[in-house]
């Protein structure tokens, strides 16, 4: 019997080793080789332009700069249940931030999450949304990255609990969070929509805020997209017919609210929206009102109508 119990233990141990031998290789990713030195890259007047209202867009340097810090070195602190992530250095200094990561390489860290030296990134560095962005505009923000001033710091290590440190484990929650590829337009719509639709569910990453995680922290699909989560303690409301507030929202208050932080019936941009609101989201708002139009009306009407009680 306890011979029998010995073997059964046996292979059970000999099963979990091979099963996890075999998600170390599954999950493995080749490291990238680094640019030389001597390599120089050129890039356009216009595709820098580009990158840089794309980074905006993105909010690169809300994340990828510390408080007192030089702009995009990294080391904000995110704090999680888990334990403390920081944010890399994205300028093109070559210890300690990009300046050794060739296109390529840059891609696959927008794409699926992995970095030049093939260590999965943290989904906090949202690409489960960035990998919607077009080959053309990923090239054009790298473009951008790259002809910023180099700047030397090392943001401290990312700081998490057993077993979350193992950056393996993420491969399995890409499985099942991430689908990789650029976004392609609806037919059904429009080309300002399209457009919106595009940044929004890209580089803007609204989702990652304003959409609810489930037990895996992954966002929420399906009626629950935009439904509203949390971001930093903060509460991100709603952006569908699942709002909450108390008088309707029009194009011209979203407009408004976009551009300065403030609307008169809507209150000040708060938080962690604070630093998101900027004058390049016209096409984002396009989007918004033209979803939802019961809560977010096509019409540039000032007047305002109070939501009926459900």
């Amino acid at each position: 019997m306890k011979s029998n119990r010995k073997k059964i233990l046996g292979w059970s141990a000999a099963a979990v080793a091979v099963a996890l031998i075999g998600a170390g290789i599954a999950s493995w990713q080749p490291a990238i080789a680094p640019l030389n030195e001597a390599d120089h890259q050129t890039f356009s007047a216009e595709q820098i332009a580009r990158g840089a209202k794309l980074a905006a867009l993105g909010d690169c340097a809300v994340c990828h700069t510390h408080p007192g810090g030089v702009r995009n070195t990294g080391g904000l602190a995110m704090e999680i249940p888990f334990g403390t992530i920081y944010s890399t250095n994205i300028t093109p200094d070559r210890e300690t931030g990009i300046g050794g990561w060739s296109y390529p390489a840059f891609e696959r860290a927008m794409r699926h999450g992995v970095d030049r030296e093939g260590h999965y990134l943290y989904p906090a560095f949202p690409y489960t949304s960035f990998t919607r962005t077009s080959d053309e505009d990923l090239q054009a923000l790298y473009a951008w990255l790259m002809s910023q001033p180099p700047v030397r710091y090392q943001p401290p290590k990312t700081d998490l609990n057993f077993p979350f440190n193992i950056r393996q484990g993420i491969a399995a929650w890409n499985w099942l969070a991430l689908r990789p590829g650029a976004m392609q337009p609806d037919p059904a719509h429009d080309a300002v929509w399209n457009r919106g639709a595009y940044l929004t569910e890209g580089l803007g990453h609204c989702s990652a805020c304003h959409s609810p995680r489930n037990i895996l922290f992954a966002e929420q699909g399906g009626k629950a997209h935009l439904s509203g989560g949390v971001a930093e303690g903060w509460s991100a409301p709603a952006l569908t017919a699942h709002s909450n507030a108390p008088i309707s929202w029009n194009y011209a208050d979203l407009l408004s609210f976009m551009r300065s932080g403030y609307v008169a019936n809507h209150g000040v941009a708060a938080g962690p929206m604070g630093p998101v609101v900027n004058e390049g989201c016209h096409s984002c708002r396009r989007t918004i009102c033209g979803r939802w139009p019961s809560i977010w009306p096509r019409s540039t009407r000032r007047s305002r109508t109070t939501r009926r009680p459900r």
